[in-house]
């Protein structure tokens, strides 16, 4: 609701004291306004330094302004088409406007609040912000967004540089691994930091391709990023199967272009054999959030080779395979994790006779519970399993994820 600025405010003699001081610098209309900012609603700070001059009958603004620079006056509608340039090449509906002050001028506001006081000053940063933010609407007709802007432009009033920063875009779905061998992200070569090496054959990368990869290439393409970052509800590993439908959120960062035909770039994703999607939705990082961090129960199908024949007068020992389970750290994984004993449940376990040597095993477990270490006993690291219970050591473990069972 507008409220005018009541010029009764300065029969207070603190408070025509506090104009004097100010008065005694050289300030534009903006910056006079600007310290009484907080005094009357509806109208600028450029509106309000003009009542309040043509109050003290001082009608002319100063050549040069103390506190701004002349921002106000002679940059701002240039540092406006500037922002709106480099806006240029993105798709977005909001934007935010963020500024760098000059240390000169901060130190000058302040030196100013102590001797007047702030009790009704707006900091010149803000008047920027919203000022430049005004203008910026006005010439590209997209709307200001404090919340959850699609692009923020930073102007730095020092150098005259604008840097922006462009939400990234996030989409939700599920996805199936149908092949082994390949990881779920991006695994960059340690020895030489993807830059290429013999260790790598000169890719940087330790494996050919990745289930990010698979999906990120025609949505890279269809946004004009160079960029994804992957979040996974959790992973399976490479030589195994996800056969179920794993949550995932994939990022897209910097994106020139925001409107994507997703059921489109869910069949360019679907036409490899490797890789398909399912379910795909706009989401954001609160999605990545619970996507990353919820705890989910799976179900798993492992056929598995042993050593020696099979003694089925061991099989009813299978049975105390459901429960708790205490596993310590495997130690394929243990020189990137911490070396802990961690307990986790079987729900349900049953098991089919395939060979002599060879069984095919139904796992339901608690999310985190490692299912090739409940099978192979991982040298006694986990207890029970079933390698001990048959007495008879594993050979080789084919593992599928079959179902992931979502809340």
């Amino acid at each position: 609701m507008s409220m005018p600025f009541d010029l009764k405010f300065f029969d207070n003699p603190k408070n025509k004291e506090k104009l004097k001081i100010i008065l005694k610098n050289d300030v534009c209309n903006n910056c006079l306004g600007r310290q009484f900012g907080m005094i009357g609603h509806g109208m600028t700070n450029s509106e309000r330094g003009k009542i309040i001059r043509n109050f003290v009958k001082e009608s002319k603004e100063p050549t040069k302004c103390f506190l701004c620079n002349n921002f106000f006056r002679d940059e701002i509608e240039k540092v406006t088409k500037n922002v709106v340039s480099k806006f240029h090449d993105y798709e977005f509906k909001t934007y935010l406007i963020g500024s760098v002050i000059p240390d000169e001028l901060e130190k000058r506001q302040e030196e100013l609040w102590e001797k007047t006081g702030v009790e009704d000053v707006e900091p010149i940063k803000s008047e920027v912000n919203r000022e430049v933010g005004k203008l910026v609407e006005k010439l590209s007709g997209k709307k200001f967004d404090s919340k959850l802007p699609d692009a923020t432009a930073l102007v730095n009033l020092s150098t005259g540089s604008i840097r922006l920063q462009i939400r990234s875009l996030f989409v939700y779905g599920k996805y199936q691994k149908l092949a082994r061998g390949i990881p779920q992200t991006k695994w960059i070569c340690s020895d030489c930091g993807g830059k290429g090496c013999k260790v790598c054959h000169g890719t940087g990368k330790l494996y050919k391709t990745s289930v990010q990869e698979i999906i990120e290439k025609p949505f890279l393409k269809a946004v004009g990023s160079s960029k994804s970052a992957f979040h996974g509800g959790g992973r399976e590993d490479i030589d195994a199967r996800n056969l179920a439908w794993r949550p995932f959120v994939i990022e897209l960062v910097k994106p020139e272009k925001r409107k994507i035909d997703l059921k489109k770039l869910q069949k360019a994703v679907n036409k490899s054999n490797k890789v398909k999607v399912s379910g795909l939705k706009f989401a954001d990082k609160e999605v990545v959030r619970k996507v990353k961090f919820e705890k989910l129960d799976k179900t798993y199908e492992a056929v598995v080779d042993f050593e020696k024949e099979i003694n089925k007068k061991l099989l009813p020992k299978l049975k105390t395979i459901i429960g708790k389970i205490s596993q310590q750290t495997p130690q394929r994984v243990v020189h990137r994790r911490a070396n802990l004993t961690r307990f986790r449940r079987v729900k349900k376990f049953s098991y089919k006779i395939l060979g002599k040597k060879k069984m095919k095993f139904r796992v339901l477990g608690e999310s985190g519970l490692y299912i090739k270490e409940l099978i192979s006993g991982d040298n006694g690291r986990t207890k029970p399993n079933v390698a001990d219970l048959l007495n008879n050591k594993v050979k080789k473990i084919s593992l599928d994820v079959v179902k992931i069972h979502t809340k």
